[in-house]
């Protein structure tokens, strides 16, 4: 699932994540299966997008559906959503998105986009793009993305010009035992005239500790942090500390 506002490693939509995003590959089904998904609920010390920090002790919610649309189930559908809704504010957020998973020779692509909407009354946004993403002798899995925002109607004019956000991100799982595994997530990120933020927006890391307690069940307790860079600094933002937990159900 993408990388919804949060970090991925949390980056589940909980992994608040963001959301946040590696490609995930269609999960293994029957092959008479007309889908697979996951359901998730967590709660998290802060939900951050992208290095921006929106509102601390926030539980979140999400449903993902990967729909295989071809007859050798190399092409999915990838559609899902959260609700988020941080406990300090008014501030909360309902994500909806939509992407198209493709393998193009050895390489995974990811097209589509994200709409936000805010129950709290503020205007509507988007985001469209692409993200591909190539595992590097079998050890680590490597993702470059690279979204473009849309604003809807309520901004100022000279507010609704583009703004850009590119993402490199690099992860690796480690199994530790039948029940345990590791999760390592760490990329950095460059944006241009995104939500204030012009530059090197910001570095972060992350590790993921999901326990499964069932065939389906997994918790997954998550630690990490972001390292606000000369962008994100200049749009007022500074270093987090990110932690939570998640519990996932897969269908």
């Amino acid at each position: 699932m993408p990388e919804p506002r949060c970090s991925n490693g949390i980056t589940s939509l909980l992994g608040c994540l963001a959301l946040v995003g590696s490609i995930a590959p269609p999960a293994a089904c029957a092959e008479e299966a007309l889908f697979s998904g996951r359901a998730d609920v967590g709660f998290h010390n802060q939900y951050n997008f992208r290095g921006f920090k929106a509102g601390d002790w926030a539980p979140l919610v999400a449903l993902d559906l990967l729909i295989p649309t071809s007859a050798d189930r190399s092409l999915v559908l990838d559609l899902g959503g959260w609700y988020v809704d941080p406990l300090d504010n008014s501030y909360s957020e309902i994500g909806l998105y939509s992407f198209l998973l493709f393998p193009l020779a050895d390489f995974q692509l990811r097209v589509g986009g994200i709409l936000f909407v805010f129950p709290n009354g503020d205007p509507v946004t988007g985001e469209f793009g692409a993200a591909v993403s190539y595992r590097v002798l079998d050890l680590v899995d490597l993702e470059l993305a690279w979204w473009s925002d849309v604003k809807g109607d309520g901004f100022d004019e000279d507010e609704l010009r583009f703004g850009h956000y590119a993402e490199l991100r690099a992860g690796r799982s480690v199994e530790l035992n039948g029940w345990l595994r590791v999760d390592l997530a760490a990329g950095v990120s460059y944006a241009i005239d995104y939500y204030g933020s012009d530059g090197w927006n910001h570095a972060f890391a992350t590790l993921d500790f999901p326990a499964r307690l069932a065939e389906t069940l997994t918790l997954a307790p998550y630690v990490g942090g972001t390292l606000a860079l000369a962008g994100l600094k200049d749009a007022g933002e500074r270093d987090q500390f990110l932690a939570g937990i998640r519990l996932s159900l897969a269908f």
